[in-house]
Formats: C-alpha cells, sequence, structure tokens
C-alpha cells in the first residue's frame, strides 16, 4: 500500500466519522428520519473501489461508527463486513454508481444492517424484545433517509476530498 492510498484511508476515516458524529448529533433530537450517513458514505466509496479495499473499508467504518454507538465493535465489523460483501456481491450485477441502482442498495443494505444489529441485540439479551415487525418498522424511516441521502449525494460523497485514491474501477 503506498502512501496516497494510507491518506487515503485515514481521509476516509475522518469524514466517516464526521458522518457519524452529525448523524448522531441529528438523532439526539428524537427524529427516526436521520440516514445512516456513514453507511452511504462506505456504500458510495465501495462501489468504486477495488474489491481489495473492502475489509479495510469494513474495518474503517467500524472504529468510526464505534466512536458514537453503543453496539460491541464485533458486531459492527461482523455487520460492515458483511453490508461490504453484499455490495461487492450487488455491484458485479448492476451499476452501483447509477441513482436507481445505488438507491435501492442504500434502502436493501440499510435494512439489513439495521436488521443485523437488532438480531444481535436480541442475541445479548435474550429477555428484551427487539426482534419483531416493530424492529423494521423502526429501521424502515433510517433506510428511506438513507436511500434519498445515497441518490442525491452518493456521487459527493465518493468524491469527498483525499479519497481518489479509493477510487480505481473503470466503471
Amino acid at each position: 500500500m503506498n502512501g496516497s492510498r494510507i491518506l487515503a484511508c485515514f481521509l476516509f476515516l475522518v469524514w466517516a466519522t464526521w458522518c457519524y458524529a452529525f448523524a448522531g448529533y441529528w438523532s439526539s433530537s428524537g427524529s427516526a428520519w436521520v440516514p445512516d450517513i456513514g453507511l452511504v458514505l462506505a456504500l458510495s466509496v465501495m462501489a468504486r473501489a477495488e474489491v481489495g479495499d473492502a475489509p479495510i473499508l469494513a474495518l474503517l467504518a467500524t472504529l468510526a461508527r464505534a466512536s458514537f454507538s453503543p453496539e460491541p465493535p464485533i458486531v459492527l465489523l461482523a455487520g460492515f463486513a458483511a453490508i461490504v460483501f453484499l455490495a461487492i456481491t450487488a455491484r458485479s450485477a448492476v451499476e452501483l454508481t447509477g441513482p436507481l441502482w445505488r438507491t435501492i442498495a442504500a434502502l436493501v443494505l440499510v435494512l439489513v444492517f439495521n436488521a443485523w444489529l437488532a438480531f444481535a441485540r436480541a442475541v445479548r439479551d435474550p429477555s428484551a424484545d427487539v426482534v419483531h415487525v416493530g424492529v423494521l418498522s423502526a429501521a424502515l424511516p433510517v433506510a428511506i433517509s438513507s436511500a434519498l441521502l445515497a441518490f442525491a449525494a452518493g456521487p459527493l460523497f465518493a468524491h469527498l476530498p483525499g479519497l481518489k485514491p479509493m477510487r480505481r474501477r473503470p466503471w
């Protein structure tokens, strides 16, 4: 890994940390419609990155979110690894840089990520009633707002300053 790619990874971590800080600040008002900005950033970069960058992106997104999240880091790492794997699989079939597929992928992947977090909460605390239809309905506003953010700002996220060395795919 050369110096520019190391700097790009560091700057991705900085951008993702800021995204989660903003999301945490906005969600502190109690709104259910706060998008998962950091996950949208990770998906936007992953749509243009090399497959070899996937584990690095998952680890960096985990570090950024773990700073502002009550979930254990290992749960976040497993969730981000699954999301990045699903994004790689999806981009082999469809063009994730296009607006329609970017929006659909963000909607589905945010729902999957939230379902994973709810499942992990249920495993840690079986007495809590967290796995039911209410979890999906609670995650739906986050997924919809994340999909709208991916539609509107996905290309901007992928072109944030310092992330160019991660954008290596020709399409």
